[in-house]
């Protein structure tokens, strides 16, 4: 009984919490990408400093060679982008197909349709740019199902939350954890559709069979290779997603070959290309990738070849 209470309270309170994401959402876009982003990004970087210490010791030790004042730059921007993630995310209750497709370009690699035709397909993207619109690559895909890969959250309330805000057509959200289980059980196709599967592949990876060492903006980083795993196994085309902000809330998906299903390659190639994609990605525009989570918190094993090079930067 308690639990159907509990279950009860949860439902309308999500209900709530969507309601007033919608109010927000048929705002007039000035007033939410003009008004409101400039003021939640004052409020985080001006007064609460979220995580500030954090952004600046990351921007530091990954960017050895540009001057305090490059860095303070790239800090403030930063602030800028994650208030246009906050005003993106709640945006996304009054989202459909029309304002999606005015929202999102699609810069398509070289025969991407022959490539995708009657297979399924393995999509890499990261914490760079607006990835909730990541989503959007289903719009492009009309002959494809969408599996995307996602943590679930502490809270059942914001759990529920995310999911409806994420209730699209032809996109399925599944707990990482039952990705493969749910990729197998539906490899022959859902819906009468192949499968793209997404994978945001720059978490921040415990040390865990599923991970692998690779050099990433001057530090020795883990990825998880578990999109390399799934494509070696069943022949997937890999492709590497990089989404180009156009301007508040509008992105252009650029898509890269990084595997085509059938080349020979070594262990963790296929990570270490994406791997690589992405630094370049930071590179260029840094103040769009996820500065305020702690990236680097794990240390490799004395017997690991990435172990000198750590304790190098520990010093």
């Amino acid at each position: 009984m308690k639990s159907k209470i509990r279950e009860i309270y949860e439902d309308c309170v999500v209900s709530l919490l969507w309601v007033l994401c919608y109010l927000f959402a048929i705002l007039p876009r000035c007033i939410r990408y003009g008004v409101f982003a400039p003021f939640v990004s004052f409020v985080m970087h001006r007064l609460a400093r979220y995580r500030y210490d954090v952004i600046m010791r990351q921007l530091h030790d990954s960017f050895p060679n540009k001057s305090e004042e490059e860095l303070q730059g790239i800090c403030s921007r930063y602030y800028d982008h994650l208030a246009e993630m906050v005003v993106g995310t709640l945006s996304l209750a009054g989202s459909n197909d029309k304002k999606r497709s005015r929202d999102t370009e699609f810069n398509l690699t070289e025969n991407f349709g022959e490539i995708i035709e009657g297979k399924n397909v393995v999509v890499l993207t990261s914490h760079y740019g607006f990835w909730e619109i990541a989503l959007n690559l289903y719009l492009c895909t009309p002959n494809h199902h969408l599996v995307v890969a996602y943590r679930p959250l502490k809270s059942r309330i914001m759990d529920k939350l995310y999911r409806r805000l994420r209730n699209y057509e032809r996109v399925d959200v599944v707990a990482s954890k039952s990705l493969v289980r749910h990729y197998v059980a539906n490899r022959h196709g859902i819906n009468g559709k192949n499968i793209v599967v997404g994978l945001i592949s720059d978490q921040n990876c415990p040390p865990t069979k599923g991970c692998c060492w690779h050099r990433f903006l001057n530090h020795d980083s883990l990825f998880f290779d578990g999109g390399e795993q799934l494509a070696t196994k069943f022949s997937l085309p890999v492709f590497y997603l990089e989404l180009e902000r156009i301007e508040a809330g509008r992105y252009r998906h650029n898509y890269t070959l990084l595997y085509d299903g059938s080349e020979e390659v070594a262990p963790h190639e296929i990570t270490e290309r994406y791997v690589r994609c992405l630094e370049r990605t930071i590179e260029a525009k840094p103040e769009y990738w996820m500065w305020s989570h702690k990236r680097w918190k794990n240390r490799p094993k004395e017997d690991s070849q990435f172990y000198n090079n750590y304790k190098e930067q520990e010093k």
